[in-house]
């Protein structure tokens, strides 16, 4: 099952009004043109690329692919981007309807009621500029790190079990991968049920994973490719550049 919304964004009626997206045109490195030329994909439509896809579609992102055969239910009001109509249907299906709502450019948004995983079975196009996995086990992010290995920026997040932490990893074709960081998530490469979330941890790190796809579309500086902040400040944020590891299972030895 898919679906596809065509959104005409916002246009002025006066030509002397700031357009929607002024503010962040004055962003020194930042590059309208390349992010409304740009299509990302969103793997998983949960909390985390809830926040993600409205600020990609409020920034002019051209398209979004979404992947994702889980389906609404009450407990994700708290923290997603639904509402009551969209009860008991397919997230992939009514995300890309939610956001359509506040494009402020012409942006085509694709969602697929399907996992990754099978996605990349049925032979569906991956052809997006990078992908974002704000999802919630590492089964997903395994297979992401192997797919789009050598070949596309993958940027991948998690939060803690306490809704207390989360990070954001960056893989780049020729860079350490997501093995090189977490080599155990081979061994416990399961999906996850019922984990404790709470919207102020997928904000922080939606805005952070924001901020790495408009530097891997465009000019904005990143000196990182591993962040993780705490909430609480038990411990301290970390910021990091990983590099890849000779030993890694999944990329080391291998040319990309």
């Amino acid at each position: 099952m898919s679906c596809r919304v065509k959104a005409k964004g916002i246009k002025t009626k006066d030509p002397r009004e700031a357009t929607a997206t002024d503010r962040q045109e004055r962003v020194p490195g930042f590059d309208q043109a390349k992010l409304s030329q740009a299509k990302v994909g969103l793997i998983g439509a949960g909390g985390i690329n809830s926040e993600i896809g409205r600020g990609l579609v409020r920034k002019g992102v051209g398209a979004l692919d979404i992947f994702d055969d889980d389906t609404v239910t009450l407990s994700n009001y708290s923290r997603q981007a639904y509402f009551p109509k969209d009860l008991y249907k397919k997230k992939a299906l009514r995300l890309p309807r939610n956001l359509a709502r506040e494009c402020v450019y012409p942006t085509i948004i694709t969602g697929y009621a399907l996992r990754f995983e099978d996605a990349l079975d049925q032979g569906i196009p991956m052809d997006c500029d990078l992908y974002v996995f704000g999802v919630d086990n590492n089964q997903a992010r395994v297979a992401g790190c192997r797919a789009f290995l050598g070949k596309t920026p993958v940027v991948l997040l998690g939060t803690g079990p306490t809704a207390n932490n989360g990070y954001v990893f960056v893989q780049e074709p020729g860079q350490a991968c997501f093995a090189c960081l977490f080599p155990q998530a081979l061994e416990s490469a399961t999906r996850l049920e019922c984990t404790p979330s709470s919207i102020d941890i997928l904000k922080a790190i939606a805005g952070i994973a924001l901020y790495a796809v408009d530097s891997l579309l465009m000019n904005r500086p990143r000196h990182w490719n591993y962040r993780e902040v705490f909430l609480d400040g038990s411990l301290r944020d970390r910021t990091l550049w990983r590099e890849r590891s000779p030993d890694c299972p999944v990329c080391g030895g291998e040319k990309q």
